[in-house]
């Protein structure tokens, strides 16, 4: 069924006066969404040469917007890799995570069921070192909280 259902959303914008326009690629890439839970490469790419793109530009748009994800994934850890957090055991803290998650390349866990990624900075230096999970602030973190918050998210 999927397969039916992707063919019917290629060939819709394929016929679409202007395919390639951004606004496009990004309503197409959503609906891909919408069908399998989130926009694998290999989909990406196919859904590029259904409207005569490179699908290099679809995968960036997968990564680029925060709405689209590349592997079905249910929770999203963003652990702070700024200055202030790595003074004050950001590092230490983001081992326990991928300790816990073994995270892939792509910083899908093991299970495939959480994203692990980095940011910057997550402009909450006063409560260093900060996670954030799902959109939740946890500050003042501990490599031992850290495990327990991604052991949380794996079960759920």
């Amino acid at each position: 069924m999927n397969e039916e259902q992707l063919s019917e959303i290629f060939d819709y914008y394929a016929a679409l006066p202007d395919p390639r326009r951004q606004e496009n690629l990004v309503a197409m890439l959503r609906e891909i969404q919408d069908v399998l839970g989130c926009v694998p490469d290999g989909v990406a790419a196919q859904a590029a040469r259904a409207v005569g793109e490179k699908p290099v530009v679809l995968t960036s748009l997968v990564r680029r917007f925060s709405t689209l994800k590349s592997a079905a994934w249910s929770h999203r850890i963003t652990a702070c890799s700024g200055a202030r957090c790595g003074a004050r055991q950001g590092a230490e803290v983001y081992r326990a995570l991928c300790e816990v998650l073994r995270p892939g390349p792509d910083g899908v866990s093991e299970n495939g069921r959480v994203l692990l990624c980095t940011q910057n900075c997550l402009k909450q230096c006063r409560t260093s070192p900060n996670v954030l999970a799902d959109g939740v602030l946890h500050p003042h973190m501990t490599p031992e909280s850290a495990r327990e918050l991604a052991r949380k998210l794996l079960e759920e």
